[in-house]
């Protein structure tokens, strides 16, 4: 089999063993990203099994998926409890340490996880990483007003800010669920991922960044054949 035909495998393979994690939660949130999309396609396949439970999305991507699915989704605004959240990643370090924001929906994701009882994050093997910046950089969600001052902060500071442009469907730099604007922070040299994150929610006009620190209750690896849990402070 083929490299995305192996890399597809892993993925079910992860969203399986997800589904092991949200059989007694009554409100479900779900993040967005390829791993995520075939998890939701697994809820689809069996929907009777959540009948009753309500659900709700870091994303209008995933809402809509959901509600397409015939869901119960509400918007989080009407959430006062999230039992599980069952989200991706970019990238993952060997402490459970996280890039996020691939799908510029970093903002909400990182409201769900921090508020969730259980947080759930499911990758395949190939988002396991040394250390993180290690393939892909930070993303930031930047006021739109704030912009410009950020970026050349930023690049005062050494960085290589990046504002993410869409290549398909629009034209412009990418707007988040909450209207930021996308920007790739690209480190010069390895960091400290807790420092980073200081460092980068300290500036005014930085809504929220990528980095999630200390985050994770568990990642959930797929492989090939097998899925591994990784559960956090082992």
């Amino acid at each position: 089999m083929n490299s995305v035909g192996n890399l597809r495998k892993a993925k079910l393979s992860a969203a399986k063993k997800a589904m092991e994690f949200i059989a007694d939660a009554e409100v479900i949130g779900v993040g967005t990203g390829s791993t995520v999309e075939v998890f939701i396609s697994l809820l689809g396949e069996s929907k009777s099994e959540w009948r009753g439970r309500v659900f709700t999305a870091s994303s209008i991507d995933t809402a809509l998926k959901l509600g397409d699915l015939g869901f119960k989704v509400l918007h989080p605004v009407s959430i006062e409890k999230l039992d599980v959240y069952v989200d991706g990643a970019d990238e993952v370090d060997r402490e459970l340490n996280m890039i996020k924001g691939g799908g510029a929906a970093l903002t909400l994701e990182k409201i769900m996880t921090y508020y969730s009882d259980r947080r759930v994050f499911i990758v395949d093997y190939t988002k396991l990483v040394g250390y993180l910046g290690e393939k892909h950089p930070v993303p930031l969600d930047v006021q739109q007003q704030a912009l410009n001052l950020v970026c050349r902060y930023l690049s005062k500071r050494g960085y290589k800010p990046k504002i993410r442009y869409a290549t398909k469907g629009k034209y412009g730099p990418i707007i988040s669920d909450v209207g930021g604007v996308i920007v790739d922070v690209y480190p010069q040299k390895r960091f400290d991922p807790l420092e980073l994150e200081r460092e980068l929610t300290s500036l005014p006009g930085v809504i929220e960044t990528g980095l999630f620190v200390g985050l994770a209750d568990f990642v959930v690896v797929g492989y090939e054949e097998r899925a591994e849990v990784l559960k956090r402070g082992r």
